[in-house]
């Protein structure tokens, strides 16, 4: 099944049934949307889910999975990508080799060892030309379009004149589980206010097990547009929470560099949103148009990171659940750089026990909000971004990007390596 977001016929359906439930839902998704978006040219590109297990035999039902990876330049001039790949996978503490999940205790790790959460960046380099895409497989990365490219790595046709020939690492480890962020900069790998960039992700799945199944799901990339003169071509990048230094207007907030006249606005892009607001079927719920049994995942990153010293932060994320009869729950969990659960893991430890449950809630559809909630350090900001998947029964898949609702007055903070 090939999506960027849901089909006509799926999302009407859960946006009929919603909005007979509960008409404050048919607003919510619509109001006060943050700058960042998916669906616009934009400074910074985030990829929240890119997956890659290729010795998965095809024999079995979950088969083998890669991601590719597309990148296009709208404008007339060539621009180059600052990207970082950032893999969350965790190791076995007493095996370091072994690949484990740290939010699941059954894991390989065993009883007797702690499976330790992941973090490290791989990044590279890439120039684009003027109105061309690029795409690349996680897997095997990408290579000059020379004699000496690999068999079965893609090629770069286009080059710009000047500039070395485009190479890209694949991930770091296969399996990989983590993310992709990448930024418009120079020739040098200096940050510009270029909101040129969009860009897809495929996460393409195979199997021989049921009928040759080939499932492909698509989600767009989320896109931080940078304000335009604002940037001091540092390694710190500021996303929202401006604030006027100097001028007139000293002390007050700005989200232009023309708010701050004979001063300067602090932030360098669109601050990332306060509110993510998912549509979704609750987790057992029977789809009225497939007839299937419908699960949702979600993968939810840190809008601020840490290139430089390769750390993260853990984030509280209130979660707040509406049903069609307008009733209102609460609960929490967090996330550490990288997270990848089923609703009905958010506050259960089986899904017959959820309130993400069908049963539990007793409606087909219902609506969540995740929120993170700020913390004490003052060198992040602790705002959330994701991206959600449908898995039907007996096969079938599709990923969808979420809704974004406000802002903060708070900074994100993007720490690139010197």
């Amino acid at each position: 099944m090939i999506r960027a977001g849901r089909s006509a016929s799926v999302m009407g359906h859960l946006v009929r049934a919603v909005c007979v439930g509960v008409v404050l839902f048919c607003g919510v998704a619509n109001s006060a949307l943050a700058d960042v978006a998916s669906d616009q040219a934009a400074a910074i590109l985030i990829f929240p889910k890119v997956l890659v297990d290729t010795a998965t035999p095809p024999n079995t039902k979950r088969g083998p999975i890669d991601t590719l990876i597309r990148v296009s330049n709208t404008s007339e001039k060539p621009i180059s990508l600052f990207c970082f790949y950032i893999n969350a996978n965790g190791h076995c503490k007493n095996a370091p080799t072994t690949i484990c999940d740290p939010y699941d205790r059954s894991g390989p790790c065993g009883q007797t060892d702690v499976c330790e959460a992941g973090w490290h960046e791989t990044d590279f380099l890439v120039t684009l030309s003027p109105r061309q895409p690029i795409a690349w497989l996680a897997s095997v990365g990408a290579a000059p379009c020379d004699d000496s490219s690999p068999a079965g790595v893609p090629c770069f046709p286009f080059a710009v004149s000047g500039q070395p020939p485009n190479k890209i690492q694949p991930v770091s480890e296969d399996p990989f589980v983590g993310e992709l962020k990448c930024i418009a900069a120079n020739f040098d790998g200096v940050p510009v206010d270029r909101n040129d960039l969009k860009g897809e992700a495929e996460l393409v799945r195979s199997s021989t097990t049921p009928n040759q199944l080939l499932d492909v799901e698509v989600y767009n990339a989320i896109g931080i547009p940078a304000i335009t003169g604002a940037n001091d071509g540092d390694t710190k990048l500021v996303l929202g929470g401006g604030m006027c230094t100097g001028g007139s207007r000293n002390g007050s907030t700005c989200a232009s560099v023309s708010a701050c006249p004979g001063g300067r606005c602090t932030a360098e892009y669109s601050g990332c949103p306060n509110i993510l607001i998912l549509d979704h079927f609750f987790d057992g719920a029977t789809d009225p148009v497939t007839g299937k049994q419908v699960t949702t995942t979600l993968t939810l990153v840190p809008c601020s990171e840490d290139f430089e010293a390769q750390a993260s932060v853990p984030i509280v994320v209130q979660v707040l659940e509406f049903n069609e009869f307008e009733q209102r729950f609460s609960t929490s969990t967090s996330v550490t750089c990288f997270r990848d659960f089923k609703l009905t893991d958010i506050d259960a430890s089986t899904p017959d026990r959820s309130l993400f449950s069908a049963t539990v809630m007793g409606t087909l559809t219902g609506q969540t909000r995740f929120r993170g909630v700020v913390g004490k350090d003052p060198r992040y900001g602790y705002t959330l971004l994701g991206v959600a998947e449908e898995f039907r029964k007996d096969g079938g898949t599709a990923a969808f990007n979420l809704h974004f609702n406000g802002s903060r007055p708070d900074s994100d903070y993007m720490y690139l390596p010197h």
